[in-house]
């Protein structure tokens, strides 16, 4: 069966989309799909080399990428002629908004036919857009965050869409990877079925039975909103302490700031689970404020591995983290607080681990690649 990947937010090998992309693109060609990606029509030059290094059919079809935000609303002229003068007519939210799915249906139009599209990340624009008249192709998308990010008004896109989609044929079939995003969804769009799909972390064989916390790892795309600034100083004082360190810095962002033979910098990871697997804990070093609605593949994947994960209280990736009893926790976004958390996991780290086996355990009884791939396989066979 031809199966395409619709991704608008696929732009770099930095990050969230990449890694799932290529995955699924795997998993899919494995159980003799045939498989395409349609990303951003902004690749970067190294998306598209890794692409053709691995294999994977990459089109550039979207120009409007994922994670946009709405236009800053002009500040009104102050005194009295800023009072007299007759504002001009501004284009509201939910009006940009809108034509952004317009746009993003006519591009739709364009890509070839398919036995399903699904898009791996969906927006609440992409949902509209895919539910204006297309060709009765069937599609799904699988949601990784609340319907309020990454703008506000998107709630209301995905509300008026719902209440559009409800009342049509079920061409379009939705679906959420953990239940805290499916039951916020419900809250907005009752009428809407809502699925919940296998995440499609897979996390690594991971048969190591360490005796203390040695070695500490620090993954993902490293930015401000994930902790950068903090990082530098964490890494320091962590080899102070005689732990060894494996950075991920795909973006080469903290290049030349720590030198130290303990300390392991890598680029962009083809197996990432694997070593998450090698590593003893893993710090998670967000600001919780810009996790309160979204889910993190970072976290999902060292549940998946059963590898104790230390991160911030009070956001949506600690809930996960809660849930699955592999989370160590701190309440301050500073140095001193997560390093209060590292001290925590070293002096119960026998606990914590055999808890984050379990873990591991637990959620590969529901989760995974695998199991996504077989639920958009039923959904083609129209036994989903």
């Amino acid at each position: 069966m031809k199966i395409s990947l619709l991704d608008p937010g696929l732009k770099s090998v930095v990050g969230h989309h990449f890694d799932l992309d290529l995955r699924l693109a795997r998993v899919l060609a494995q159980r003799g799909h045939e498989v395409s990606v349609h990303g951003s029509r902004d690749l970067a030059p190294t998306l598209v080399a890794k692409a053709a290094e691995v294999g994977m059919e990459l089109h550039a079809s979207f120009s409007i990428p994922t994670y946009r935000r709405l236009p800053a609303e002009k500040k009104a002229a102050n005194g009295l002629r800023g009072l007299l003068r007759r504002p001009q007519a501004q284009p509201s939210a939910i009006d940009i908004y809108r034509s952004w799915a317009r746009q993003t249906a006519e591009e739709l139009a364009v890509i070839p036919e398919a036995d399903l599209w699904f898009w791996p990340t969906l927006a609440s624009y992409q949902f509209d857009a895919a539910t204006l008249p297309q060709r009765g192709i069937r599609q799904a998308g699988g949601l990784w965050w609340q319907p309020r990010f990454p703008v506000e008004i998107g709630a209301r896109s995905w509300q008026q869409t719902a209440r559009r989609a409800a009342g049509a044929a079920p061409q379009f079939v939705v679906g959420a990877y953990d239940e805290a995003i499916a039951r916020a969804y419900r809250s907005f769009s009752p009428q809407l079925e809502m699925h919940r799909l296998p995440c499609p972390h897979d996390g690594a064989v991971n048969l190591r039975q360490p005796a203390e916390l040695k070695r500490i790892g620090f993954f993902g795309h490293q930015r401000l909103d994930r902790g950068i600034d903090l990082v530098p100083g964490l890494v320091n004082a962590l080899l102070d302490r005689g732990f060894e360190i494996v950075l991920q810095d795909s973006s080469q962002t903290l290049r030349g700031k720590v030198d130290d033979p303990r300390l392991e910098i890598l680029p962009f990871i083809d197996d990432f689970p694997a070593l998450v697997a090698r590593c003893d804990a893993v710090i998670w070093p967000s600001r919780w404020e810009a996790y309160q609605q979204n889910c993190s593949g970072v976290v999902s994947e060292c549940i998946a591995t059963g590898v104790p994960v230390i991160l911030p209280a009070g956001c949506l990736p600690a809930e996960v983290a809660a849930r699955f009893n592999c989370g160590i926790f701190f309440c301050d976004y500073s140095s001193e607080a997560i390093l209060e958390a590292v001290d925590a996991l070293t002096a119960g780290f026998a606990t914590a681990w055999a808890a984050a086996q379990a873990a591991g355990q637990a959620w590969r009884a529901e989760n995974g690649t695998e199991r996504l791939a077989c639920w958009l396989e039923h959904l083609i066979e129209g036994k989903a």
